[in-house]
């Protein structure tokens, strides 16, 4: 009894997860709560570290007591996932937590252990130790990205591909959309361009792993055409809207795990999102 109503008193989640990575999730009023509600795979917040704490924000001067990666995320996260083991009830995948770290490695790196330490029984290896279905994946970008020494999963890189990392490890390639495409993202992407990003997004789906373009065009034309593509999450700063729309795109029966990487040992469950 004393479980069903600590599972009844959690944070409202969406029931599965849908192919969205909310961008800079700190920012909006609800931080966290709207990208859960949403459903998003995928949440980003940047970390400095101040007095050796991790710290939620861009920069130093945003800053506050309160604001801590503990506080606005881990702590949320884990007193979902300790109740009923996944993040999204109906959905298996683990929750990839994206850690931007905008101070440096040397200062980032044992900051960032002592709070694994706390969390671990939450986070999936390397990082943690939970086991089975759910949990949280966190994996760091910024002065983290690609760094063998990580205690946890990183953000790579294309020039990255071919590195033999499991999905855990090395769960999503990010790369500028800007760099490779010119596209505003009304109207409709040339054929061209389409040809060449079904081919990076079959690149790395083949290596397990989820592609991630941040600052591609964020409308709902560009949503769709990066589906399409086979793009593994859609970057935005709109995780209600996209996430709403992504559903509706996708039919009942559609499984979307054909548009997740094969390889990944994560990604075979129950989304019918």
């Amino acid at each position: 009894m004393l479980m069903l109503i600590a599972i009844l008193c959690l944070p409202p989640t969406a029931e599965t997860a849908v192919l969205v990575h909310s961008h800079n999730d700190y920012w909006r009023s609800r931080p966290l709560q709207e990208a859960l509600e949403a459903g998003c795979l995928s949440i980003e917040a940047d970390v400095v570290v101040h007095e050796g704490k991790l710290m939620v924000g861009h920069g130093p001067r945003e800053v506050t007591p309160e604001r801590t990666l503990t506080s606005m995320y881990l702590s949320p996260l884990a007193e979902i996932v300790r109740a009923r083991g996944r993040v999204y009830p109906q959905d298996q995948r683990p929750l990839i937590l994206l850690v931007d770290l905008k101070t440096g490695w040397s200062s980032s790196k044992p900051a960032l252990e002592a709070v694994l330490k706390r969390y671990s029984d939450i986070l999936k290896a390397p990082a943690g130790h939970h086991q089975g279905d759910g949990g949280v994946l966190l994996a760091v970008s910024g002065a983290g990205s690609g760094r063998k020494d990580a205690p946890c999963g990183i953000d790579g890189r294309i020039s990255q591909l071919g590195n033999q990392q499991s999905f855990l490890e090395n769960p999503m390639i990010s790369q500028s959309f800007r760099s490779r495409f010119r596209w505003s993202g009304l109207g409709t992407l040339d054929s061209e361009q389409q040809t060449k990003l079904r081919a990076l997004s079959d690149r790395v789906k083949k290596e397990g792993r989820l592609l991630r373009l941040w600052a591609a065009p964020d409308t709902p034309e560009a949503w769709k055409t990066l589906i399409d593509c086979g793009v593994g999450l859609i970057n935005t700063d709109q995780p209600t809207k996209a996430g709403n729309f992504i559903r509706a795109l996708m039919q009942p029966s559609e499984d979307l795990f054909d548009q997740e990487p094969t390889e990944n040992p994560e990604a075979k469950g129950s989304n019918q999102a």
